[in-house]
């Protein structure tokens, strides 16, 4: 008798050599615009949700060369290896195609890996068509391993590039502000949005790409926008309750501040990563650089990633401020104290309403 393992082994291999064999003309749904290829996809304008839906199936390539072509990003897949790490959206429109095998493309994401820096993994082009329960199906067969995947989102379009958005704090009444590396990017200016809606352009001050943070400085800010207290010294403990001030969806859902609430379910991170707290609070595309509070109105925490897997929701990584000391020692950056008071969410949300503020990142 054959086992229920064994059938569902059959089971995966048919759905995988019909993917493979009916790629090359589905349709692919770029933002609303709909893109057909023959042999590869030009992401144009990819939406939050469908970037995080197809950032679960990352498959094992790499790629060992980029080449550039108008507009876009060649990227040409001559071997394959196994991908273990965290996964970083681009946010660039890519183009991609496999050299060994026409029917493959798909959107690019970044991969830090064990000990061998950053690669590119390529998502098989089976990446949908009425999207949610066929990608759902396809995620299921193929027992896709587990990634992390940071919540920097596409966002409104601009030109051929697009923009994408993120969040990013203020930590000093000189105009420094607090945010993720992945979202300052190599980008050197950034355009920042305050709550009244007006804009300020942001420079990149320094970055650390191994601890995913960054310090960006604007103009000097009126009173009104008070720095937020930060955690350099102390470290939370499990089962504390955290609160998460940001921008998730970005510019979807519209401009307004968002606050959502959970505990630290892990004093470390992906993989066991002693710079991150594991949280069980929703982080969504947007949300990344964005600050994670602790009772006392001190923040705690920098959004950065979350984990995306078969089943998985829930599950969220920041990164711990006092990776922040030597950043801030290196700009004479002096953070304002914890506060020795307990707040409730409502007044944590009003005093730091207007010290939180959206990245435009173009």
């Amino acid at each position: 008798m054959y086992s229920r393992h064994f059938f569902s082994r059959i089971l995966f291999l048919t759905l995988l050599l019909a993917m493979v064999c009916g790629c090359s003309n589905r349709q692919f749904i770029s933002g609303t615009k709909t893109y057909q290829s023959k042999d590869c996809i030009r992401v144009l304008d990819i939406n939050e949700d469908e970037a995080w839906e197809i950032g679960v199936a990352v498959a094992a390539t790499t790629f060992d060369r980029v080449q550039a072509t108008p507009g876009t990003n060649l990227i040409h897949a001559n071997h394959y290896g196994p991908i273990m790490g965290q996964a970083r959206a681009t946010i660039e429109p890519i183009e991609l195609r496999s050299k060994t095998n026409k029917n493959l493309s798909g959107f690019v994401y970044d991969v830090y890996s064990k000990g061998s820096g950053l690669n590119r993994t390529l998502v098989p082009s089976y990446m949908a068509s009425d999207f949610a329960t066929e990608l759902q199906q396809y995620i299921e067969t193929q027992q896709i391993r587990s990634n992390v995947l940071c919540g920097f989102e596409k966002s409104y379009p601009k030109g051929m590039l697009g923009r994408a958005t993120g969040t990013c704090w203020l930590v000093d009444s000189r105009g420094y502000l607090v945010t993720c590396e992945h979202v300052a990017g190599n980008k050197r200016t950034l355009e920042i949005v305050l709550p009244n809606g007006t804009t300020r352009t942001a420079t990149v001050v320094l970055t650390d790409k191994t601890n995913d943070l960054a310090i960006l400085k604007i103009d000097p800010l009126p009173e009104a926008y008070r720095p937020i207290p930060v955690a350099l010294t102390t470290l939370s403990n499990v089962g504390e309750s955290i609160y998460i001030l940001g921008f998730p969806k970005g510019e979807k859902v519209g401009n307004s501040l968002k606050m959502s609430d959970g505990i630290i379910s892990s004093l470390l991170g992906f993989q066991n990563n002693t710079t991150e707290y594991q949280l069980n609070a929703p982080i969504n595309g947007g949300n990344s650089g964005g600050p994670v509070f602790n009772t006392r109105g001190t923040a705690v925490g920098v959004v950065s990633s979350k984990l995306v897997a078969l089943g998985t929701e829930g599950i969220g990584y920041v990164k711990k401020t006092n990776g922040l000391a030597l950043l801030f020692a290196q700009v004479g950056i002096s953070p304002l104290p914890s506060i020795n008071k307990t707040f409730a969410a409502e007044e944590i949300y009003t005093q730091y309403r207007n010290s939180v503020f959206l990245i435009r990142r173009y």
